[in-house]
């Protein structure tokens, strides 16, 4: 589109909807490249979560109030259910 792009400008004919649609790419690429990191850091707070949870060895029985600290960011309560979202960026819905 670049090259397309030249040949016009050089020729001097419009190339507005040329230009257009390059910068509608560079936004895309950026929108992709942002959401690609987001991902990638997900995926590492999810390592993180399962490396602890490994390390612990033992089920956990009982509330344990720095194991919650640890693994969840927050809890919603709604009628009938509520939504646990981890620091990893997972989400869980729980009926009640």
């Amino acid at each position: 589109m670049q090259k397309e792009l030249l040949k016009k400008a050089n020729a001097r004919q419009a190339y507005d909807d040329i230009a257009d649609k390059i910068e509608e790419l560079r936004r895309k690429k950026q929108e992709l490249l942002l959401e690609d990191a987001n991902d990638e850091g997900s995926r590492q707070r999810v390592e993180e979560m399962e490396k602890m949870l490994d390390e612990m060895g033992t089920a956990v029985m009982e509330y344990d109030e720095s194991l919650v600290r640890k693994l969840i960011e927050k809890i919603t309560v709604y009628d009938g259910h509520f939504v646990v979202e981890f620091k990893s960026g997972l989400e869980t819905e729980v009926a009640i």
